[in-house]
């Protein structure tokens, strides 16, 4: 008999071509009447965000605009906006944008109930009020931050990637249209699709994931592995459905499972280094995924055929292997890098961005408190992955994916 445990799902999820239009309807049901609606320059100057602005308006709904979030949810721009939301009585968040800024309005909405910084909100469970209803509404096919309790915030003080969430920081509704990802080009696509598989891969090879996140984390790599090329590569709003169904399930998945080594270990990489979140776990992935499938001998070959592979007549060790393969061949379709650049990790700085991967990616800011001089070769980096990772087998891995 299995036991699961602990899956939670509370998230109203609105899908499929047209569905835009229903965001007026649907912050009238979370009794919303006066929104923050949080953005980013290029996506606040797009029809369809205008288009959502006029469904509030016909609603009743009033709205006050953030729209200068960047490459990174920061805790200072969730700090300014948490006090205005106070000071405006705001009573409810609403996310047009991609990872960083459905984090940055997520953070907003707990701040505002809480009362304290981003930053002593970070960890898990490190708040006890529910923050302000939330709509999301995601418009790369990526993150899937619209049905996540967790936010990643970046503390500019101190050169630190932070998580912090619970129960307390659910969206109550994410809406998936299409639409919003017609005008995404080619380059800037592949980075959130590849986070995406990244996401459900990480999922389904966790410690501590169970029958129900394994069902939608397989589901989710198959729908995404099928629909990447023509949803990046074509212009095909049936693919860029799939693809935005797909990387919700995958949060499903691992909001539920954990996140593993590949986050654990790119966390340093954009803290430190400034290297954008998708390259770190995207260009990792291949690597984790063998690494993680060597101690996982039922979930091997699911995986490889998810991934599209024919495993007649392979063995165990050859699945893996061409498993990744069809990882680095998609990347190729759709221009994604298999190594860093010197730039983005240079040699010199490999052992320790190692040492730095040992707390893990849900630390939070019991993080600034690690000194990485303590790890050792043999130090357990903090994971839920399946299979543990030493300094020394992290250091491998980083130097190999050096360009």
């Amino acid at each position: 008999m299995v036991l699961v445990t602990n899956f939670y799902m509370p998230t109203r999820v609105i899908a499929g071509s047209g569905s835009l239009a229903t965001i007026g309807t649907v912050a009238r049901d979370l009794k919303m009447s006066r929104v923050l609606v949080v953005s980013d320059p290029v996506i606040s100057a797009q029809g369809f965000h205008a288009a959502a602005l006029d469904a509030l308006a016909e609603a009743g709904i009033a709205t006050e605009r953030f729209d200068e979030v960047g490459i990174d949810a920061r805790c200072s721009h969730i700090d300014q906006q948490g006090g205005r939301v106070r000071r405006a009585a705001i009573d409810g968040v609403i996310c047009i944008g991609g990872g960083s800024v459905m984090c940055t309005g997520k953070g907003i909405a707990i701040v505002a109930t809480n009362d304290k910084p981003m930053a002593e909100c970070t960890g898990v469970g490190s708040f006890d009020k529910r923050a302000l209803p939330m709509i999301m509404v995601p418009t790369t096919a990526g993150s899937g931050s619209e049905v996540s309790q967790w936010t990643i915030v970046k503390d500019e003080e101190r050169h630190l990637k932070l998580l912090g969430g619970g129960p307390l920081s659910f969206p109550d509704a994410a809406i998936l249209d299409p639409v919003t990802l017609a005008s995404l080009p080619m380059r800037v696509a592949a980075l959130p699709a590849v986070d995406a598989l990244t996401h459900a891969v990480e999922a389904y090879v966790s410690a501590i994931g169970s029958p129900i996140t394994d069902a939608l984390a397989i589901a989710a790599v198959r729908l995404q592995h099928g629909s990447l090329r023509a949803s990046i590569n074509s212009d095909d709003e049936g693919a860029r459905a799939d693809n935005l169904i797909a990387s919700c399930m995958a949060n499903i998945a691992c909001g539920n499972a954990r996140l593993g080594h590949g986050h654990a270990l790119s966390l340093p990489m954009e803290g430190h280094l400034d290297l954008p979140h998708p390259y770190g776990v995207g260009i990792l992935l291949p690597e984790v995924l063998a690494f993680d499938l060597a101690v996982l001998p039922h979930k091997v070959r699911p995986l490889a055929e998810a991934l599209e592979v024919d495993t007649t007549g392979l063995s165990r060790a050859e699945c893996i292997a061409a498993a990744s393969d069809a990882v680095r061949d998609l990347y190729r379709d759709i221009a994604f890098p298999l190594k860093f650049t010197s730039q983005q990790l240079p040699r010199d700085r490999v052992a320790e961005m190692a040492r730095r991967a040992v707390p893990g990616l849900y630390a939070g800011i019991a993080a600034r408190d690690y000194d990485p001089a303590t790890a050792r070769p043999d130090t357990i980096i903090a994971c839920p992955s399946a299979r543990k990772m030493t300094v020394a087998q992290a250091e491998a891995m980083l130097s190999e994916l050096c360009a």
